[in-house]
């Protein structure tokens, strides 16, 4: 008994330790599922450049169908943290959308909120076919209504 416990020691002595990867080791890929250029590609190349602080961020534009096809890419990569998905609503519009997606929507996890975007209906003052100044009309001076969604 007293042997196994003096190697069971001398083993323990002279095992290597095991230290934890740090994270990040290496690039991390940020996937824009929009074309360059257009909003939500701007908002993600200025989070890279705040992530970017002693680890290189790059910004990988995959665009199409809405947003799934980057959605797909980012589904298939390694669940390893280096490939990050900058999405938008369309990731939960889609599975209303499209009848077949190639990837769940449940099987990415949400890191958190990067920014608020408005969105706002405008057109001529002077068009007769209006729906955005006969619904101001309808529903008075800060309530506009297109078609159920209500901007105040």
């Amino acid at each position: 008994m007293r042997a196994k416990v003096l190697i069971a020691l001398a083993l323990a002595l002279i095992a290597v330790p095991v230290h934890a990867q740090n994270y990040p080791a290496r690039p991390i890929k940020l996937v824009v599922p929009f074309a360059a250029g257009g909003p939500g590609d701007t908002v993600a190349r200025l989070l890279a450049q705040a992530m970017s602080k002693g680890q290189t961020v790059v910004v990988e534009n995959v665009s199409g169908a809405g947003g799934n096809i980057g959605a797909t890419y980012v589904s298939r990569a390694a669940p390893d943290g280096y490939t990050l998905l900058f999405h938008q609503l369309g990731m939960a519009i889609s599975p209303f959308l499209y009848s077949k997606l190639e990837y769940d929507p449940l099987d990415f996890e949400t890191i958190g909120m990067v920014a608020y975007q408005a969105n706002v209906l405008i057109t001529r003052p002077n068009l007769i076919a209006s729906p955005a100044r006969s619904s101001r009309r309808n529903c008075g001076p800060d309530v506009a209504t297109y078609p159920s969604l209500k901007i105040r």
